[in-house]
C-alpha cells in the first residue's frame, strides 16, 4: 500500500517537472498519380429502336511521366491532437508523379429507355475501375455525366518529421527533432473520377466531343509511414484534384466499329503547369 502511494507521488512529481508537446508532420513527399482514360458516352445517335448496346474500347495515348510540384499544401491534424500547433500551418513540400499509361481497355453497357442512357462499365488503366453514367441521346446531340471508383497500387516517398519539446518548472527546455524517410513505399489506395460530356452530331456517323472531368489520385488522405518494416505513424493532408478537358472527334465506320481521336489537357489549382496528351480510341459495339 505504501509502495503504490509512493509510485503515484513520484509520477505526479515527474509530470509536473517535465512538461512539453510532441507531434509529427510530413515535410516532403512524392506521390504517384495514375490518370484514367477519357469517358465520352456512346458518341453516336442510338435511335429509338435499339434498347441496349455493349461498347468495348481500346485507347492508345502518349506516355507521360512528369513531376508536378504542388503549392499550398498544409499538414492536417486529428481533432483529438491536443499537443499539435493549432495556430501554425506547417506546409508540405509535395509533388505528383503524373503518369498516363499508354494502353487502356474498357467496356460499357448502355440501356436505352426513351433515349435516356443508363450506363455501367469497367476500365483497366492499368488497375481496375468501375463506373456508372447517365445521359440523354437525341438525333443531334448527346449529353451526360459519370463517376468512377478505382483501386490501384501506387508508389510514393515521404519524409516525416517528429517534433518533441520538453520543459521543466525551472524554465529550461529541450527540443528533439527526428526524421523518418520512406524512399520506396507502395500502398493500395482508392481513387475517384467524375465529370460530364457533350457530343454534337453533324451527321449520323460524325461526333464532336467535349468532356470535363476531375480526378482524385488518393480518395482517402491517410498516409502510412514505416520504419524498419513496421508502421510508425498515420498522417493526413488534402490531396488536390487533377482536372482535365478533352476535345475530340469520332467517326462511325460501321454499326460495329467507331474510331476517335482527341487531345486532353490537364490542369489543377495546386500546380501551375499544363500537361496534355493525345488519345486514339477504337470502339466495338455489339
Amino acid at each position: 500500500m505504501r509502495i503504490s502511494l509512493l509510485k503515484r507521488l513520484a509520477f505526479s512529481f515527474l509530470y509536473l517537472l517535465f512538461m512539453g508537446c510532441s507531434y509529427s508532420y510530413i515535410e516532403k513527399g512524392s506521390f504517384e498519380a495514375l490518370v484514367p482514360e477519357t469517358f465520352t458516352g456512346l458518341a453516336y445517335p442510338i435511335g429509338n429502336d435499339t434498347t441496349n448496346v455493349w461498347k468495348a474500347n481500346i485507347t492508345i495515348r502518349n506516355y507521360s511521366n512528369r513531376h508536378l510540384q504542388l503549392h499550398g499544401i498544409e499538414n492536417k491534424y486529428d481533432n483529438g491532437c491536443t499537443e499539435c500547433p493549432k495556430n501554425e500551418n506547417i506546409k508540405a513540400d509535395l509533388r505528383y508523379d503524373f503518369k498516363t499509361f499508354p494502353v487502356t481497355g474498357s467496356i460499357d453497357y448502355f440501356l436505352n429507355a426513351k433515349r435516356i442512357l443508363i450506363g455501367f462499365g469497367a476500365a483497366f488503366d492499368p488497375y481496375p475501375r468501375l463506373r456508372s453514367s447517365v445521359g440523354f441521346n437525341s438525333e443531334y446531340f448527346e449529353v451526360g455525366g459519370f463517376f468512377s471508383f478505382g483501386f490501384a497500387n501506387v508508389s510514393y516517398s515521404v519524409k516525416q518529421v517528429n517534433y518533441m519539446e520538453q520543459g521543466n518548472m525551472a524554465g529550461a527546455s529541450t527540443t528533439w527533432i527526428d526524421s523518418l524517410y520512406c524512399d520506396d513505399c507502395s500502398e493500395w489506395k482508392y481513387n475517384g473520377n467524375f465529370g460530364a460530356y457533350i457530343n454534337i452530331f453533324p451527321t449520323k456517323t460524325l461526333s464532336l466531343t467535349y468532356a470535363l472531368s476531375a480526378f482524385s489520385p488518393w480518395l482517402y488522405d491517410d498516409i502510412k509511414c514505416y520504419e524498419n518494416g513496421y508502421q510508425d505513424c498515420s498522417l493526413t493532408f488534402d490531396f488536390p484534384y487533377i482536372f482535365a478537358q478533352y476535345f475530340g472527334v469520332s467517326y462511325l465506320f460501321t454499326k460495329r466499329i467507331q474510331s476517335s481521336l482527341g487531345v486532353k489537357v490537364y490542369l489543377g489549382n495546386a500546380f501551375s503547369e499544363r500537361l496534355w496528351n493525345l488519345e486514339s480510341k477504337t470502339s466495338f459495339m455489339f
